[in-house]
């Protein structure tokens, strides 16, 4: 059933616009009396459509649903990588449920954003990820924050476990740590050339420990994956 992302409600009923009813009436064809999800405040609702006009589509409230929460948030703070790879990460790393993502420029980045550009890039990445909170059902789309510059920044993002994901780092592992009980967890994964050892020093100097993954090297896209999907093994259900 498809799903749509709302910031207004109308006492029994949403009215759906825009993008949203150009793709309803034109790209997947829904019609009168079929049913759809709207997501409003991070709450999700079934709605009938009762009308589909040139303007807008209106959908009835037939029921609020249940929804299972996971109890924790997930900061995932990237170094940027080649357009393809990034875009991959964003929706998959939507899809594995992280909440908010933090653009790096590493030293070792290949790709660097022009400052002028960059609100242009973060509003086509947040549409990578509301694309794709849509095809897995989310109830919420991941807040693509601004890039940083200065690892100093990263100061700000404190949660309750701070981690960086570095191959050098052999003698802590991420289970150790996801194991842990925590509200909120920082996880920085460096880009395709890996993050610079006196860059780990400052990050370890402004709180974030260094973790290993393992013995294999993994590609940056593949070690976002890897962490997300440990994360949502060790904490399901709980």
């Amino acid at each position: 059933m498809h799903s749509f992302f709302l910031d207004k409600i109308e006492k029994d009923y949403f009215e759906i616009t825009n993008d949203d009813l150009h793709h309803i009436k034109n790209v997947i064809k829904l019609k009168e009396e079929e049913q759809i999800f709207c997501i409003y405040q991070d709450e999700k609702y079934l709605c009938k459509i009762f009308e589909i006009s040139e303007k807008s589509c209106k959908a009835r409230i037939i029921s609020k649903e249940n929804l299972i929460k996971k109890n924790y948030k997930v900061n995932l703070i990237l170094g940027i990588i080649r357009e393809q790879k990034w875009d991959f990460i964003l929706q998959k790393a939507t899809e594995l449920g992280v909440d908010n993502i933090i653009p790096v420029e590493f030293k070792r980045n290949v790709v660097k954003i022009d400052v002028k550009n960059e609100q242009k890039k973060i509003t086509r990445w947040y549409a990578i990820c509301e694309s794709a909170a849509k095809q897995s059902k989310r109830v919420d789309i991941p807040k693509i924050n601004s890039i940083v510059r200065n690892l100093q920044e990263l100061e700000y993002y404190k949660a309750d476990i701070n981690l960086v994901c570095w191959e050098e780092a052999t003698n802590e592992f991420l289970k150790k740590e996801i194991i842990k009980k925590f509200k909120t967890i920082n996880i920085i994964i460096g880009p395709e050339g890996g993050i610079d050892a006196q860059e780990v020093k400052k990050l370890n100097k402004i709180g974030y420990k260094s973790i290993g993954l393992g013995e294999n090297i993994m590609r940056a896209e593949t070690a976002s994956l890897f962490v997300l999907s440990c994360l949502n093994y060790e904490k399901s259900g709980g």
